[in-house]
């Protein structure tokens, strides 16, 4: 994010825009009137029509979330280590290699990625590290059906080097999204999770999708009281089951017979893994933060152009099959943050449900679709236009231009959007005590 976003410390519903049918980006506000000017008049805002969109998603029958990378960036240490973008894991693996000192990492790296790449960023600039490892990937590969392994024979070096700069590669990078401690800041993810928590809990649980490896969500939920169902089980070492997903959680008064569902319950899905799964080497998927060696292996979809074909093995498979699945039924709202759709395997079914199911409605809010010189310029509406926009990001827009009531269009970021969502009139009893204990855990670390 540039100047203008890193200026809004806090999430604010003001920065919201929403994009109208005229191709027009219409500020949250209203603009008053100008008592100078004789022919001002006052102009709405959009925060009647958004609150309107949001309230009516918290009623659906089925609420489904998407977040992307883009969500994770609100979640701030007092320490340099925050949530990494595309950059500065290329900037960090660059330092990270295991070598006697950074200068001689950072040529090591260099010479890999201009052999690879066939040219090097500017100096300061950071490259492409999902062209970067897939090429890298890609070259492992032709490397091993050129010179098959056989007993006795030696590994080529080129081989052996460019298999041990993605091993080194991945662990960084495993190393930097592992950023969420004890002292993270997360109350946007916390303020989202609370306010989907009252909800009914006669009605289908809310169904969180992300791309995000980090624990931005199971912290923020563990903070508030809230249970996620992610298809590990409750004995330990945990495991991954898919049929985990199907169990819920109730409520049975010791000497009646009666069972209620508990509120804020949710179900999690991590479409491309997360930090603390580990595949053992009987190939079952347990949750651990052990230091990954060859018998524990990160369950990660790192960041390369082969994400579609990996997507297809477990756990990932189950996963984006209850995307599909969830994005199938009726009245549902999907809800979609921080996600640019530059991953095709996400992106696909997501478009098919707005082709099929006419009774999807969707809520999509990215701080991407307007260049932030725009934004500077504090205009109450700025013009629209599809032009550098990912292929069904341009479409989308064109259907709200031609009337599809059913989409939603926002620019701004996840803790704008956490601060827009409304709050469910009323708690139940459960909630107040979590909000009274919450203060006194808050008032007692101060």
């Amino acid at each position: 994010m540039g100047t203008y976003w890193q200026a809004q410390n806090n999430g604010s519903a003001d920065n919201i825009r929403l994009l109208t049918r005229d191709a027009t980006w219409l500020a949250w506000n209203d603009h008053e009137p100008d008592d100078e000017a004789p022919n001002s008049k006052r102009i709405p805002g959009c925060r009647t029509a958004v609150n309107d969109a949001l309230q009516s998603a918290l009623h659906s029958t089925n609420v489904v979330i998407l977040l992307g990378s883009g969500a994770s960036f609100c979640a701030k240490n007092s320490s340099s280590q925050n949530a990494p973008g595309m950059a500065d894991l290329w900037h960090g693996v660059r330092a990270g290699l295991p070598d006697n000192t950074r200068s001689t990492a950072e040529a090591l790296f260099d010479r890999i990625a201009l052999r690879i790449l066939g040219k090097l960023p500017n100096v300061g600039q950071a490259g492409d590290i999902e062209s970067l490892l897939s090429l890298c990937k890609m070259s492992i590969e032709l490397l091993k059906a050129r010179f098959p392994a056989s007993p006795g024979a030696e590994t080529p070096k080129e081989l052996e080097e460019l298999t041990d700069f993605v091993k080194s590669a991945e662990a960084k990078i495993l190393r930097m999204v592992s950023f969420v401690g004890n002292e993270t800041d997360l109350r946007a993810h916390t303020g989202f999770l609370q306010k989907f928590a009252r909800r009914s809990a006669d009605k289908p649980r809310v169904k969180l999708f992300t791309t995000n490896y980090d624990l931005c969500l199971e912290t923020a939920a563990m903070r508030r009281g809230i249970t996620l169902v992610d298809g590990f089980s409750h004995s330990l070492p945990q495991r991954f089951n898919r049929d985990h997903y199907h169990y819920d959680i109730v409520r049975r008064t010791p000497l009646g017979t009666k069972a209620d569902f508990l509120e804020g319950v949710f179900q999690l899905y991590k479409l491309h893994g997360s930090v603390d799964w580990r595949r053992r080497e009987d190939s079952v998927v347990v949750r651990s933060l052990d230091t990954p060696d060859d018998s524990l292996v990160p369950v990660l979809i790192y960041p390369r152009s082969t994400k579609y074909q990996e997507a297809f093995e477990t756990p990932y498979l189950d996963m984006f099959s209850a995307l599909q699945a969830a994005l199938r039924e009726p009245d549902t709202t999907l809800i979609i943050s921080g996600f640019g759709f530059a991953d095709d395997h996400i992106s696909a079914p997501i478009w098919a449900a707005i082709e099929a199911n006419l009774t999807l409605r969707l809520i999509l809010c990215d701080c991407a679709f307007i260049p932030e010189i725009e934004l500077e310029s504090a205009e109450h509406s700025i013009p629209a236009a599809a032009d550098g926009q990912r292929p069904v990001q341009a479409k989308l827009m064109h259907l709200v231009q031609q009337g599809d009531s059913r989409i939603s269009i926002l620019n701004g970021r996840f803790e704008d959007l956490a601060d827009a969502m409304p709050m469910m009139a009323g708690k139940t009893d459960r909630q107040l005590l979590q909000d009274r204990l919450e203060r006194v855990r808050i008032e007692g670390a101060a």
